[in-house]
């Protein structure tokens, strides 16, 4: 029988590292990006919560899945307002409803996709303006209904993805 030389032993280590490496790297970017951001636990959380997450490389990649997040956190309220909408109860509030589903149609439809293209182009600066418009266009919604919104929860969700990407623009 024979015994396992030191020459491979050493192989055995390298090649193991070189396995590992890539995943530790990818959470010291995430961790060292979050950092910056407004909500570093909550960035990290959504940003690993993305299996596409795990093959990101740089920060304008962790910023294509905010946005990609933010998309599906403005999707749930976009969708409690159209039902609020259609359902023409509460006719006192018919405005702001109408005015808070345009907005968040506009970060689903525009907002985003110009901010993922941005990123992808390398103009993170255009990305930074998308995001904090997509901010702004929530806290205007909330404040329409003078912060008790039927959308509150929602609409501060939305504002928190919004500011992470904001950060992560900035960065750039």
């Amino acid at each position: 029988m024979k015994h396992f030389s030191l020459n491979t032993l050493l192989c055995t280590i390298v090649v193991a590292s070189i396995a590992i490496a890539p995943c530790e790297s990818d959470d010291k970017l995430i961790t060292q990006t979050c950092s910056k951001t407004p909500y570093p636990a909550q960035c990290i959380s959504y940003i690993k919560a993305d299996d596409n997450s795990k093959d990101v490389r740089d920060v304008p990649g962790l910023g294509i899945i905010m946005a990609q997040v933010l998309v599906l956190e403005a999707q749930a309220p976009k969708d409690i307002l159209f039902v609020l909408l259609g359902a023409g109860k509460r006719p006192d509030i018919q405005v702001q409803l109408k005015t808070c589903l345009e907005s968040y149609s506009f970060i689903i439809k525009t907002a985003m996709p110009a901010a993922i293209d941005s990123f992808k182009i390398g103009k993170p600066r255009l990305a930074e303006d998308y995001a904090n418009t997509a901010a702004l266009v929530v806290s205007k919604c909330e404040k329409s209904f003078n912060g008790k919104s039927p959308i509150t929860n929602e609409n501060n969700v939305t504002h928190e993805v919004a500011r992470i990407l904001g950060a992560i623009a900035k960065q750039l």
